[in-house]
């Protein structure tokens, strides 16, 4: 994205200030992986094979990148399990700034629990690999930045969700509160999250409307609003917006398809 060739050109503080809007784009490829939500036991819904859905990225009245998701039910330790993949792409380009960056990432969940996390990454040339697993004592992450490795092990005692999992779903009414440990696969770190559900109401996707909950979410790192309705799949979000320590965001879904 660049100014418009025919406009004046900006004074040197607009163009600082245009540049700082653009550096929001950085932390979108991680506060992103929140998206991959999935439905709780027991719970009685429409069966669905598979649904795909597609995200406008916008920060501050910029379009900056675009977010594709894939959910899908796939062979699991003898039965089906489910599984989403991503692909987010980022491209923001102006006089004093510039990032092009691609994240892919995948996640299979298993009776309400993430089973394994596979996430690669790249961002003006510096490359980022994690891949997970869940073992009897913990959640493993094996890391390597910049051909830098590094192993992690998260106790499992010591979180009640990670973030490829959807614990609002917990929340019965409107104006209920809770407070959860969250294994963060963005920080790589356990964070304690607070969720309120605000209200219900219809957002805009596409030529067609969907009835979504109103969740807002906070954690020492981050804290946002998102838009949500369940599915025999997981969790569609239909919107989310949210600031992180680099700056703000907002998500929009742009086209849903579903398959039965």
């Amino acid at each position: 994205m660049s100014p418009n060739p025919s406009a004046p050109p900006p004074s040197g503080s607009k163009l600082r200030r245009r540049a700082a809007r653009f550096r929001v784009a950085r932390p979108l490829l991680l506060l992103l992986l929140t998206l991959s939500l999935w439905p709780k036991a027991g719970q009685s819904l429409a069966p669905v094979d598979s649904r795909a859905s597609r995200y406008e990225i916008v920060s501050h009245g910029f379009r900056v990148g675009t977010l594709q998701t894939n959910f899908s039910l796939v062979p699991f330790d003898g039965h089906q399990a489910l599984k989403y993949s991503s692909v987010t792409h980022i491209h923001a380009s102006l006089l004093f700034y510039s990032l092009d960056a691609e994240t892919k990432e995948e996640a299979v969940v298993d009776n309400d629990a993430t089973v394994s996390y596979r996430r690669s990454s790249q961002r003006n040339g510096s490359c980022t690999d994690v891949t997970g697993r869940a073992e009897k004592d913990g959640f493993h992450l094996d890391v390597t930045a910049d051909g830098v490795k590094r192993s992690l092990v998260f106790d499992r005692k010591l979180y009640d969700h990670t973030t490829m999992e959807c614990p609002e779903l917990l929340l019965k009414h409107e104006g209920d509160e809770m407070t959860e440990r969250i294994l963060d696969f963005e920080t790589l770190s356990i964070v304690t999250r607070h969720y309120r559900w605000v209200r219900t109401e219809d957002v805009a996707v596409g030529e067609g409307k969907v009835r979504c909950r109103v969740i807002d979410f906070e954690d020492q790192n981050k804290k946002g609003r998102r838009w949500i309705r369940q599915d025999g799949l997981g969790v569609i979000i239909a919107r989310q917006d949210g600031t992180g320590k680099d700056g703000s965001y907002s998500l929009r879904m742009t086209k849903l398809n579903s398959k039965g």
